[in-house]
């Protein structure tokens, strides 16, 4: 018996993927409980008012039950408790309105039908909920009827047929009976409504996975032209709406036919899975990539203000796609012409946009392929030197084009050379000197500056044992580090490691910062530099004067030089003295600091006077040298001498 008992009241538990579909169809049955209650409490009504003439009881006792439940349905509508108010309300109309004017066997049958209609709920708690409040309502009653208790000036038995308490103890059992019968029906309305949400979530899945099959490639997993097309709408609108620019980019791989028609399409459809990889590691987390068919695909991005924005972008396709592939034993050498239509610049027709695309990939394959072009022409001009530069730098690295001048330093009181000024120098193969105002920036956006800082250290370090091996043991040579270098995090190894190659005085070595990077990185660029500081190497802080570091900083700082902007020198005039307040103050204060200050960018022999005057410890320009090669820079130590 308690085993069938426990079958009969422990109930499927809802998975989670059918718990939405319970809860709206409990607020379905909600919504139908009470309209029941109103039209119960209507009928009540009538009937107290008709036979027994005691409207006020019906009316205002029907109130105090059905009110709450409806003033309670906005706030508990689907909830476990608002079931269980309303079989107390149901439950309560029975045992007391009904059983006015029915009998004791019609009375209890009204019982069982409304515990029949909570089983609507498909949950057991009502129930027993109702068929306590039932028993109860019993027990309490024939108390009040033993003891002839009135209510509402009436005696109980007015709206209760008399009888013991065997009769309610029967009735009881009758209830419990009855709950037990339909607690096993509502076991098989849960399983079944379960069932049924279990098959509507493989449906549903299934729906999803087809969806999701055709509006994807089964080969690289990309969306396919369909998904495109129902997406490049809704990017276009973003980009109205945020005021941004769209980028329709076309990428056709070069030559793929012939790996298909040579290798096989078992070997040509792997790499098609390795681009889309390369495509989807390159490009921003804001791109839409697409496999539009064969070996074209599309790359929308958006959310970018300035075109200069997709250079990294383009470059980092260009580069990879060059990579050296092997598949199956096969080593494979890709290549990729990109052609790149802009939103709103080249058109506002998504159509038209994809046609110059195509038009300015196709004119990239005409010109000899493996590059990219702009459908706006003049753009395409700008970037594609940037690009191509970018892309020949770490050629030029490999092949030693970049090399190091050197400018010297000079004692402002002696007139003797002190050390150099380490500046990197690209002496291209075709186009001869590219200057560094060009390629260190672009150096800076795509990171390969870390690969040029390193050679920077490695050849200074170099220099510096040369030196050494020439007899020059007091010479400082410094070199400029980026902001990427502080925050890569291997500079200060970087610097112990080529010390300790070279076997040089760490005294001999400086860096050169800007203002930017101090204030823009406090703690990083601290904690570095006072670890750079503890190796003995010299720190300047260049082009002071230009950025927006205080007073406590230069004195946070373990800085030990500050070199003065060329700016302020410009400044010193032959016969006009005003101009040279902002000069003659930085020069105070570092002397105040205690700090050594070289003047940049000297160019005539009056602002060297006037420095020297001012005792500015050390001076670089043009007045006394320009940047020269290390073989230059030896020669003038020596005639020096």
């Amino acid at each position: 018996m308690k085993n069938i008992i426990n079958y009969i009241f422990s109930y499927p538990k809802i998975p989670d993927f059918a718990s939405k579909n319970f809860q709206l169809f409990h607020i379905q049955s909600d919504k139908t409980m009470v309209v029941l209650l109103i039209v119960q409490w209507l009928i009540a009504t009538f009937i107290t008012s008709i036979l027994y003439n005691t409207h006020f009881y019906g009316f205002f006792g029907g109130a105090l039950i059905v009110l709450p439940i409806i003033f309670l349905y906005p706030y508990l509508k689907g909830e476990s408790y608002y079931r269980y108010f309303i079989a107390i309300a149901m439950m309560l109309f029975s045992v007391i309105f009904i059983q006015q004017y029915l009998g004791r066997i019609e009375m209890h049958f009204h019982v069982f039908i409304v515990m029949a209609i909570l089983t609507l709920y498909k949950d057991i708690m009502p129930l027993i909920v109702a068929a306590i409040t039932t028993i109860l309502h019993h027990i309490v009653f024939n108390y009040l009827q033993f003891y002839e208790v009135s209510l509402f000036d009436m005696p109980v038995m007015v709206f209760n047929y008399g009888c013991g308490f065997d009769i309610v103890i029967f009735h009881a059992i009758f209830v419990v009976s009855e709950l037990t019968v339909l607690g096993y029906i509502i076991r098989f309305q849960i399983e079944h409504s379960v069932s049924l949400n279990n098959t509507q979530n493989k449906v549903n899945q299934l729906n999803k996975e087809l969806e999701h099959t055709s509006l994807h490639d089964n080969l690289t997993g990309l969306p396919n032209r369909l998904y495109l097309n129902q997406q490049i709408d809704s990017l276009k609108q973003e980009a109205l709406k945020n005021d941004t620019k769209l980028a329709i980019i076309f990428l056709d791989l070069d030559h793929f036919k012939n790996i298909n028609d040579t290798l096989g399409h078992h070997i040509g459809d792997e790499l098609l899975q390795i681009v889309a990889k390369i495509l989807i590691k390159c490009v921003s987390q804001n791109s839409f990539i697409t496999r539009i068919g064969g070996d074209e695909f599309i790359i929308i991005e958006s959310g970018f203000q300035n075109e200069d924005e997709l250079l990294p972008i383009i470059s980092s396709l260009l580069e990879d796609f060059r990579k050296e592939f092997l598949i199956k034993g096969h080593s494979l050498r890709l290549s990729a012409s990109i052609g790149i239509s802009l939103f709103p610049d080249d058109s506002s027709n998504i159509s038209e946009l994809m046609k110059y695309a195509d038009i300015a990939m196709y004119k990239v394959k005409a010109d000899g392929r493996n590059n990219f072009s702009f459908f706006t022409q003049s753009l395409n001009n700008k970037i594609h030197d940037e690009v191509n530069i970018i892309n020949d730098m770490q050629r030029a690295f490999y092949e030693g084009e970049f090399v190091l001048y050197y400018q010297p330093k000079i004692n402002a009181k002696t007139g003797q050379i002190i050390g150099a000024e380490t500046l990197l120098r690209w002496k291209h193969c075709q186009h001869g000197y590219i200057g560094p105002n060009i390629f260190i920036p672009l150096a800076e956006s795509t990171g390969f500056i870390l690969n040029l800082g390193e050679f920077v250290i490695q050849e200074s370090t170099k220099t510096i044992k040369q030196l050494n091996e020439l007899g020059y043991h007091d010479l400082i040579l410094s070199i400029n580090v980026s902001t990427r270098q502080f925050q890569n995090g291997n500079l200060y190894q970087n610097l112990q490691e080529k010390i300790s190659e070279n076997n040089i005085n760490p005294k001999q070595l400086g860096i050169e910062i800007t203002e930017s990077i101090m204030m823009k990185y406090v703690d990083k660029t601290l904690s570095t530099l006072q670890k750079i500081k503890k190796l003995g190497i010299l720190i300047y802080i260049d082009d002071f004067g230009t950025g927006y570091s205080s007073l406590s900083y230069l004195k946070k700082f373990p800085i030990d030089v500050l070199k003065i902007d060329k700016n302020f020198i410009d400044d010193i005039s032959e016969n006009n003295t005003n101009d040279r307040l902002l000069l003659n103050t930085i020069l105070a204060m570092g002397k105040s600091l205690g700090l050594k200050v070289i003047a940049e960018g000297v160019e005539h022999e009056y602002q060297f006077h006037y420095l020297r005057k001012k005792d500015c410890d050390m001076i670089q320009g043009y007045y006394f040298a320009k940047p020269m090669n290390k073989e230059d820079f030896i020669a003038l130590l020596k005639s020096s001498k």
